[in-house]
């Protein structure tokens, strides 16, 4: 099994539209979880918001709209939640168990000046949590280091802040998992036009453990937001989970090609089996439905992988251009030119999620996951992550092909 956990800073879900819009977009993600910043919920919406995500979700809410965090759990994979530490401030921590494996799983949005105390109070909860490794993400609201982490703008950042969190990185063998993996890149995850500046403000940072399991960490197009959204998958390996029950999506009813493909399947079935005294009416019926199933798995598949091809375009071709961005020079005929771009692919790529955001109601009831109704016991971990890091978890063979213990 893969674990894939992406973070981004939603920037407001407090309107509706933009929320379904959002969440049909991380759906389409499939990964496993979802780190959310600055999502505004209230107490008073924690529940339907929850309804509307339609699997497992914790949120910390603040009594107005602002600020504001949450942790999304998609039902592809199979866990189940021990402990939280939730509070208003934009801070939420909690312990899973997925696959036998205990991880510490924390989110947080850090205000946006150099404040010491968010940071020590997040670090002192974090010590009450026992999960094997830890993943942090989220919107820290400073840069690690000022040289590659930053362009445009004062060279500088919340220095205090980024004090404590250079301890913690000693203290909890923390890495910052993306400058791991590029220790010269320069990308960034927030930009301001009016003055030009960009910072890499969102980051992971994990267990120097998980570093030897990570497959890929990056940092891809959000939606409807300044931040860009931060991705990590790693390996647990374990079985993948199966699909579930299929449902019509019912807004290929008004899909003409579909419509004239079922009623071509409907009419070459009773063909076949009308003349048949061996087949009665009800059989014939069942037959009717099978081949309508059939031909409709088959029918939004390749629809579906069409859609995903424009929309991998249209992010990669909108990460190009922050790319082109970041880098470029002073030329304001330049930056223009690559900001109107950038501008019309952002607008194609929301398009596209609201249509497909329109098609993908379909549920009449909300499908909750649950799994940890049974008592369990939270055993002491007797091994520290430092006798961790000593662990050879994978070896790569002579065909230069990772080989795991199980």
């Amino acid at each position: 099994m893969d674990l894939k956990v992406a973070s981004l800073n939603v920037r407001g879900l407090g309107n509706k539209e933009k929320r379904r819009e959002t969440f049909n977009w991380l759906r389409s993600k499939r990964f496993s979880i979802y780190l959310l910043q600055e999502t505004h919920c209230t107490n008073n919406f924690m529940q339907q918001w929850t309804s509307e995500w339609g699997y497992q979700a914790l949120f910390s809410c603040c009594t107005s709209n602002k600020a504001g965090v949450g942790i999304l759990f998609n039902n592809n994979f199979t866990f189940q939640i021990l402990k939280t530490y939730i509070d208003p401030l934009g801070r939420l921590i909690c312990d899973i168990r997925t696959n036998g494996i205990y991880l510490t799983i924390a989110n947080l949005y850090a205000p946006n000046d150099d404040n010491k105390s968010f940071f020590t109070n997040f670090f002192d909860h974090l010590r009450d949590f026992k999960g094997d490794d830890v993943i942090i993400g989220g919107d820290f609201n400073l840069v690690l280091d000022v040289e590659k982490d930053k362009k445009g703008g004062l060279a500088k950042t919340h220095k205090q802040s980024a004090s404590v969190v250079h301890d913690a990185l000693t203290e909890f063998d923390l890495v910052d998992i993306w400058r791991t993996f590029n220790p010269d890149g320069r990308r960034y995850t927030w930009r301001r036009k009016t003055p030009e500046i960009h910072c890499q403000l969102d980051f992971f940072l994990v267990s120097q453990s998980i570093a030897t399991i990570t497959q890929t960490v990056d940092i891809v197009p959000g939606y409807k937001t300044d931040h860009s959204m931060i991705t990590l998958i790693i390996s647990l390996h374990s079985n993948q989970r199966k699909n579930g029950f299929w449902k019509l999506n019912t807004s290929l009813l008004s899909d003409e090609d579909y419509v004239k493909l079922i009623k071509s399947t409907i009419h070459q079935t009773k063909t076949c089996y009308v003349n048949d005294p061996t087949v009665s009416l009800a059989l014939l019926w069942e037959m009717i439905k099978l081949k309508v199933r059939e031909s409709s798995l088959s029918y939004s598949g390749m629809k579906q992988k069409k859609v995903n091809r424009i929309q991998e375009e249209i992010e990669k071709e909108i990460a190009k251009l922050e790319t082109e961005l970041s880098s470029a020079g002073k030329i304001v005929s330049e930056i223009l030119s690559i900001m109107e771009a950038l501008e019309g692919k952002r607008e194609a790529l929301e398009e596209l999620v609201e249509h497909r955001t329109k098609g993908a109601i379909l549920r009449s009831k909300i499908v909750w996951y649950n799994e940890g109704e049974k008592n369990t016991k939270y055993f002491l971990i007797l091994e520290k992550r430092h006798f961790k890091q000593g662990t050879v978890s994978q070896l790569k063979n002579s065909d230069q092909e990772f080989v795991f213990p199980d």
